[in-house]
């Protein structure tokens, strides 16, 4: 894929400020946006909130059917916001849930937005906590680890793991019923198969 003519322009010039968003899709609630800037940031109908977001991570690869990784780390846990979405996301399910990763160009001096150099797709897979030193009332703030991963098996490669029927549908075909059974099998006996008799 080619790059915007002004992206491009930008990079080959050296005059460039990369804005890089995460978007969080969570299941019954609107995408909530965190950015490392300092104050909120709109982009394409959604504003991006500040200071929360420490840290990108680092991509994991790994050989085989290793699925390829990768963490990002928020700051100051609990927060005075009942509705901010790290504060609560140990409250919501959010296994699987989309996020996004977007890398955007813009221009250094008022930060308006060039183009898109990269954007990712994850899911969440898991979330840790880390706490931090006590100040001077003796509480502490914890830092919370959000580990990714890409979507889907197409994207993760054969891991043998069963997830939904939706996701076989998408992987498959989108009349497979493979899974249609997978939630209740521990719980309710299924005949398969021919009766005999």
């Amino acid at each position: 894929m080619a790059l915007d003519p002004a992206v491009d322009a930008a990079l080959e010039s050296g005059q460039i400020a990369a804005l890089d968003l995460i978007r969080f899709d969570l299941p019954g609630r609107d995408p909530v946006g965190y950015h490392m800037g300092g104050r909120p940031y709109t982009y394409n109908g959604l504003t991006y909130l500040p200071n929360r977001w420490l840290d990108m991570g680092e991509m994991r690869g790994d050989l085989g059917v290793a699925v390829s990784a990768r963490e990002v780390v928020f700051s100051n846990i609990p927060t005075d916001d009942p509705n901010d979405l790290i504060n609560i996301l140990e409250s919501l399910s959010y296994t699987n849930a989309p996020v996004i990763i977007s890398h955007l160009a813009g221009v250094p001096e008022t930060n308006a937005v060039l183009g898109v150099l990269a954007s990712s797709i994850y899911e969440i897979n898991e979330v840790r906590y880390e706490e931090g030193a006590a100040d001077d009332s003796g509480e502490s703030a914890l830092t919370i680890i959000i580990e990714l991963e890409p979507p889907g098996r197409s994207a993760r490669g054969e891991t043998l793991v069963m997830r939904a029927q939706e996701e076989q549908q998408f992987d498959n075909d989108p009349t497979d019923t493979c899974l249609e059974y997978a939630s209740v099998v521990q719980t309710v006996p299924v005949e398969w198969g021919q009766r005999s008799g």
